[in-house]
This record gives C-alpha cells, structure tokens and sequence, in this order.
C-alpha cells in the first residue's frame, strides 16, 4: 500500500490542483469597499437602477445537490432526494449612467433546441442537460434592449449554468466576479474545466472584485448597487444588492439554490464546494436581511434557482 500511495500521490496533486479554468484574471477596475451597514444605509429609498428577473431556461436536476438532505430541519420535513423542477436566472440591471449589465450570464440561443458543442458528454450527462429548455436567451435580451450594449457581466460563481451565455454577447465583454474564483483548485475541474474554458471563450479576462479586508463593495461608487462576498458554495460566491426603482433586490446566487432552503435556512448539498462554510455565509446573509429589514417588506431576496 505504501508503494501505491507513493505512485499515485503525483496524480492526487494534480487533481487537487485543477483550477476552474485558464481564463486569465485581472483586480476589477470597479468597487471601493464598504462596510455592510453603508450598504444597507439607504435600503428603504429606491435607487436608480431598472431592474428585470429573466427566467432563462427551465431544468430538472437532483435535490441533493441543490439542498443539504443532512441538515436538522431537511430532516426534521422528512425531504428525499427527488428531482427538482428549477429555474436559470439571469437579471437585467439599467443605470442611467453606468449602462446595462446582467447579474450572471443567461443561456445562449445554442443552447435551444440542440445538444451544445461547448458541455463535454460527460457533464451534459451528470449535469441532466437534455432536461434544460431555454425560456429566454441572451440574443433575445439583447433585441429587448434597442441597439443598447451590454457593459458588463456581474457572475455570482462560475458554475456550468451561470455561464451559459457569452456566445450571445460581444467578444471581450467585461465580467467581474469574485476572489479566487477562477483559480480555485478541485478535483471535479479535471472534469469540467474543458467545458468552462469554452463556455467563457468570448471572455478575454475575468476581473476579480478586490474587496480588501471588507465583505463589501460599492460597485459604482454612488450607493446603488453592491457586491457581498459570501463563500462556501464557491470560494469567490458574490451576492448583490442593488437599489432599484423598484425597491431593494437582493440577488443571491446560490448561497441557496431554492425557496424551501432559504426560508429554512438549509445550505446547499453535493453542489457546494465547502459545505461548513456555505452554511456559515448564508446564516450570515439571512442574519443581515433580519436585521436591516425586520418588518420583511423591504428587500425581495432571489434565490439562486426558485423564486420566492
């Protein structure tokens, strides 16, 4: 046995060390941190930004991944593992100064109807993508949008279906999204790293929100829209709040997949790259949203695949 773990022990490192992608990344030429309660200052007062939640396709995947089935309350509600109807999100966000950006990628038109070049077999098949149908794609925003550009992506995470997208959108299109992210190491990325590095072929460089000893960042400096960053599910996982003329809206990723887990307060399951820590982020996250919004009528929180 000792000679085994001697010849294998190469290859052990090699996978432990497989980063999500080889997307080059940069610091962010966005952002100044804040503290969390100069985020959540003004959270009563609309903002400027148009906001637009855009279901982009439909999909059916593993309750288990999307839900900690361990967890006191998943077990106290007797919830199994099932397939679990879902969404894929993407939102719309207008500044009247800074442009148009979307919070995660969207799903691309070569997704409809067809298998995707870009997803090996292997993760089309674990992943269940003969189940996803495309609802809304990325040309079609587009078309929505007037001959207005797309200034920039803001990512959540860099999973499969955050990405799915960037065909539809110009090449070199900017995206931020957070710290390590791009380079954190694990095993599964000896499997879907190939398919990442195609998905964001359109990306030249991914810009890493530079939250410098705060959680927080004031995306464009004048109050209206911040970053959080919230680890666990991914090592740079990014929520957003922004203040819209709609009211407060906080897009969460998925710090929790589904409605049923964040109104429980259930971390996501098999999906999440460190379970212990993905529970403490989103414990934190809902303690903030308690905190600033006793009464419940002031922030509308999207979960990352379910709709409140």
């Amino acid at each position: 046995m000792t000679n085994l773990r001697v010849l294998f022990a190469p290859l052990a490192v090699l996978l432990a060390s497989c980063s999500a992608t080889d997307v080059p990344t940069d610091t962010a030429d966005l952002g100044r941190s804040v503290s969390i309660d100069a985020v959540f200052e003004d959270i009563a007062t609309t903002g400027p930004i148009e906001f637009e939640k855009v279901t982009a396709a439909t999909w059916s995947v593993p309750l288990s991944g999307l839900l900690n089935l361990e967890h006191p309350n998943a077990q106290a509600a007797g919830i199994e593992d099932r397939d679990e109807a879902i969404s894929v999100y993407t939102y719309v966000l207008k500044h009247p100064e800074h442009g148009v950006y979307l919070v995660d990628g969207g799903v691309s038109e070569s997704f409809r109807g067809a298998d995707n070049s870009d997803v090996s077999w292997l993760v089309a098949k674990v992943m269940n993508m003969a189940a996803l149908t495309v609802q809304r794609s990325n040309r079609e925003i587009l078309a929505g949008l007037d001959g207005e550009a797309i200034s920039g992506v803001l990512l959540t995470h860099i999973h499969l279906d955050h990405i799915m997208g960037f065909d539809d959108l110009p090449l070199g299109t900017d995206v931020y999204l957070g710290p390590g992210e791009a380079e954190a190491s694990s095993a599964n990325h000896l499997a879907t790293r190939g398919t990442t590095n195609r998905l964001l072929s359109q990306v030249s460089q991914l810009r890493e929100w530079a939250f410098d000893g705060s959680k927080a960042l004031d995306v464009f400096g004048d109050g209206s829209l911040f970053a959080i960053h919230a680890p666990g599910h991914t090592a740079g996982l990014t929520v957003y709040l922004a203040r819209t003329t709609a009211g407060a809206q906080l897009m969460i990723g998925d710090l929790t997949h589904t409605r049923w887990g964040w109104e429980n307060g259930v971390e996501p399951g098999t999906y999440s790259a460190d379970l212990p820590q993905s529970a403490k982020s989103l414990t934190w996250i809902k303690s903030l949203v308690d905190k600033y919004d006793a009464a419940g009528n002031i922030i509308t929180v999207h979960p990352g695949h379910q709709s409140l």
